[in-house]
């Protein structure tokens, strides 16, 4: 829900009686850009001047190699040209305009290696930090200067003195959410040219440039180096920006200067309201209300916007709320059998004429069904489950499935230790055979790596125009302890970052291939990637009984690092025949088949692989993939055909592993 406020200033000047704010930035001069660059072959740019009274140039701070014409004029708008003769090396400016007895800097750059710096997004920023290496989670830094503009979210420290350091966040939108801000880690809080003190507040829209780094999955800018280019001054500031309010609710008070022609409220969540206001000179008092919370711990966004003209600038007031109620202690269980039991529904995908995809029934538990052949998806949500102060936890439930097209691609368990904002998909280590409505335990589903935390379980129902399942879940259990392994899934579930030893049993797990250290096991449930040396495993093995060895997350992913099948028979076989499985199917089931061998039948490789280049791409339909060579300059693929491989991941980023050029066959 979206609610609405408009304040116009003169309404509210009327009803405290007091005066309208004063404009932050100077009315008798005004420039279009602070920020010009020329290119290094030579060229003008062009800046708008608005003054209330005559204006020159301080020739003083016109070096040799820039022109700027014309020099001084009077009041009004003039437009002011920079113009430069080709240059070999990198050459700055800082030029000063004065009007009466106000100054305004231009910074003027021309650069000897590129024409125009590249100004980011935030979010481009941000995914290119995410491209490179993160060295198991290490802090690493970036070769070079970026240049990135975004909208000041959040100041946490402002050093005055000589140096003028800060850090602050930046955004697109000028929220502050986590994932879509860059901390600029302790920059400057200086201008370009000169090392000028500059202000900013949040809602102001900076150009920054300096170094970027990923301190231990944080996206930032390295410490010193960051300096503001250019700064847009917001027509609307908040202070503070954030605020904690307990589950019993109450006021909090913002406050807010603005120099447009009013202020609009906005709001987007029903719980938040504004329930006063009061001009103190300059500052309006915003009174918000928030209202008694009897759910989860919720954050709710105010949104403050100011306009004059054809600029209009916002900024937000975060609004955070404590949980309603406790977390589910362990053991936690629930039959849905009498209800949902606090379990959320929603269609986030509704189909039309249905109600609800997710129904309680006293018999069956909860179940999800389309219906009928349409698109569509449906979560179901639990409460807070506490597992704040268990060592390890297992999940298990009783379920059973008919009717659906690709299972691992239609129904899936998520979990979340962050309240819901991420989820993390898990494996189903044991299905129904789909052809009767004969209820199966789950398997124990490790919980080990969200221990310590408050966690969420989702099950998410998906249906296609091809094909809609029914999938009936009841007799749900949380309950502290280590689970009992019976498949690659189970051990994948219960895979933690740090090496660790694991016993357990499988049935009829094969190895698909072997490449020198690297084998690949796969069973019905998933598929695992070992690496040592001297594994002595040979492609076509089964193995049924008892396995032990260690295992770790590796770029956040299970893998094997050493294998013990002594206690379990192992049977020696040919190679299995892989999976076959569109492009489409393999991203929207992408846990289940990674590491295992898969066949993409009619696959275009857009980037090919060379003795020179390893890292390629793959396409079908819409859809495309990374293919990595996994042997240097020795896997060759191009053109179509269909593809061998075994899908893999690189931290976050998909990509399917191509082992030998034999593993193509091209049409």
């Amino acid at each position: 829900m979206k609610l609405r406020y408009i304040l116009s200033a003169l309404l509210l000047c009327a009803a405290v009686s007091c005066q309208q704010p004063e404009v932050e930035t100077y009315p008798e001069i005004q420039v279009s850009d602070s920020y010009v660059s020329l290119p290094v072959g030579g060229g003008k740019a062009t800046v708008d001047l608005t003054t209330t009274d005559a204006w020159t140039v301080d020739a003083m701070t016109v070096p040799e190699w820039l022109t700027v014409s014309p020099m001084s004029g009077s009041a009004g708008t003039a437009k002011v040209s920079f113009e430069a003769q080709a240059t070999k090396a990198t050459n700055k400016a800082e030029i000063k305009i004065n009007c009466s007895d106000k100054t305004q800097y231009v910074n003027v750059i021309q650069y000897a290696q590129k024409a125009d710096p590249v100004i980011m997004t935030v979010k481009e920023a941000i995914a290119l930090i995410n491209t490179v290496d993160k060295h198991d989670g290490q802090s690493y830094n970036l070769d070079g200067e970026y240049y990135v503009k975004g909208i000041v979210t959040k100041i946490d420290e402002i050093d005055t003195g000589q140096y003028g350091n800060a850090t602050y966040y930046i955004s697109d939108d000028g929220k502050h959410v986590d994932g879509q801000w860059l901390e600029i880690y302790r920059g400057y809080w200086l201008n370009a040219a000169k090392f000028t003190k500059v202000e900013f507040a949040v809602g102001d829209e900076l150009t920054i440039c300096g170094q970027l780094m990923s301190y231990k999955g944080t996206p930032e800018t390295v410490q010193n180096t960051a300096y503001v280019v250019a700064i847009k001054k917001s027509l609307v500031s908040v202070t503070p920006a954030e605020f904690e309010v307990p589950k019993e609710g109450g006021d909090v008070i913002a406050k807010v200067v603005y120099s447009g022609d009013g202020l609009e409220f906005t709001t987007d969540s029903d719980w938040l309201t504004v329930s006063a206001m009061n001009r103190v000179k300059d500052t309006t008092m915003v009174s918000i209300h928030a209202a008694a919370n009897t759910a989860e711990a919720r954050s709710g966004v105010i949104s403050l916007s100011s306009s004059k003209g054809k600029d209009a600038s916002t900024v937000t007031v975060t609004v955070n709320q404590a949980a309603g109620f406790a977390a589910m202690p362990l053991p936690y269980e629930e039959t849905f059998l009498a209800g949902k039991g606090g379990w959320e529904t929603v269609d986030t995908v509704p189909v039309e004429g249905v109600a609800s995809i997710w129904a309680q029934d006293s018999k069956y538990g909860m179940k999800a069904t389309a219906t009928k052949k349409a698109v569509g998806q449906a979560e179901l949500v639990s409460p807070n489950i506490d597992l704040s102060a268990a060592a390890s936890a297992v999940l298990s439930f009783e379920h059973v499935s008919r009717f659906a097209g690709d299972i691992f691609q239609e129904l899936k368990l998520f979990v979340s230790k962050d309240n819901g904002e991420t989820w993390e998909e898990l494996l189903i280590p044991v299905w129904s055979s789909g052809k009767d409505w004969n209820y199966v335990s789950s398997g124990d589903i490790s919980l080990k790596k969200f221990v310590g935390n408050l966690v969420k379980v989702k099950f998410q129902y998906n249906s296609t125009a091809d094909a809609y399942s029914t999938w009936e879940i009841k007799n749900l259990k949380v309950v502290e302890g280590e689970p009992v392994i019976t498949t690659v899934a189970g051990l994948i579930d219960n895979t933690v970052a740090a090496e660790s030893e694991f016993t357990g049993t499988f049935t009829d797990a094969v190895v698909t291939y072997v490449n020198g250290n690297n084998a690949f096991i796969e069973d019905a449930t998933g598929g695992i990637q070992l690496y040592k040396k001297s594994h002595g495993l040979t492609a076509g093995m089964k193995i049924s009984g008892t396995v032990s060895g260690k295992v770790k997350l590796y770029n956040g992913f299970a893998e094997l690092t050493d294998v013990d099948g002594s206690k379990a028979t192992v049977t020696p076989g040919e190679a299995p025949a892989p999976t076959v499985k569109t492009l489409a199917a393999l991203l929207g089931s992408y846990l289940r088949w990674q590491n295992c061998q898969v066949k993409l039948e009619g696959v275009k490789f857009t980037k090919a692989l060379t003795e020179s280049n390893r890292n390629g791409e793959i396409s079908q339909g819409d859809k495309t993939l990374a293919a990595y060579s996994q042997v240097n300059g020795k896997v060759l693929m191009d053109g179509e055909g269909d593809l061998v491989c075994w899908p893999t991941r690189y931290n976050a980023n998909l990509q399917v592993g191509c082992w030998d050029s034999a593993h193509f066959t091209k049409k």
